[in-house]
C-alpha cells in the first residue's frame, strides 16, 4: 500500500478493488509509524482508511495465534498479515520476499506491487504509459531487481 501510495497509484486500485483489509500491526507500521515519522502516504492511508476502503480488521484468536508462531520467521505485520489473509480465504497483498514464501506455505495466494499495477493495466484501470512509467519508478528505488522488472515490463508490453 505505501508503495502504490508513493507511485500516485491508490486512486486506480481504489476503482479496481472493492476494499483493503489489514491487520492491526500493518496499520500501525503503515498509518500510525508513517505519521509519527511525516510521511505523507500515512494520511493518504488513513483517509482511505476513514472512507472504509482500506479496513483495519482485528483478528480472531485462532489467526492471532497463528501470527504469534508466524512472527517468528517474519515480522509482525507480515505475520498477522498472512493469518488475516488465511482466516478470509483472501489473496495477499505483500512485497517482502520471506512473507510470500511463508504465505505459499499455508497456500495462500499473493501479489506484489508490480503485480497489483499489472492487474490494473489488464483491467485497463491504470494506462499503458503509467504503468511503463511507474515500473521504472519502482525499480530506480533499487527494491527490485532488473530481472524482474523486465519480465513485468514486457508482460505489460503486451496489453494495449
Amino acid at each position: 500500500m505505501i508503495h502504490l501510495s508513493r507511485l500516485g497509484k491508490l486512486g486506480y486500485a481504489r476503482s479496481t478493488f472493492s476494499q483493503i483489509l489489514i491487520p492491526p500491526a500493518v496499520r500501525r507500521e503503515t498509518i500510525e509509524a508513517g505519521k509519527f515519522e511525516g510521511y505523507s502516504d500515512a494520511l493518504n492511508l488513513e483517509g482511505l482508511e476513514r472512507e472504509g476502503w482500506l479496513k483495519t480488521t482485528p483478528l480472531s484468536k485462532a489467526s492471532d495465534r497463528l501470527a504469534v508462531e508466524l512472527s517468528e520467521a517474519v515480522g509482525r505485520g507480515e505475520a498477522e498479515a498472512i493469518a488475516l489473509a488465511i482466516e478470509k480465504k483472501d489473496r495477499l497483498f505483500m512485497d517482502d520476499l520471506k512473507g510470500r514464501r511463508t504465505a505459499e506455505l499455508y497456500r495462500v495466494e499473493t501479489t506484489t506491487t508490480l503485480g497489483v499495477m499489472l492487474e490494473l493495466l489488464v483491467s485497463r484501470a491504470l494506462p499503458k504509459s503509467d504503468f511503463v512509467r511507474n515500473v521504472k519508478e519502482y525499480g530506480g528505488h533499487g527494491w527490485i531487481s532488473g530481472e524482474i522488472l523486465s519480465d513485468f515490463l514486457e508482460r505489460g508490453a503486451r496489453f494495449e
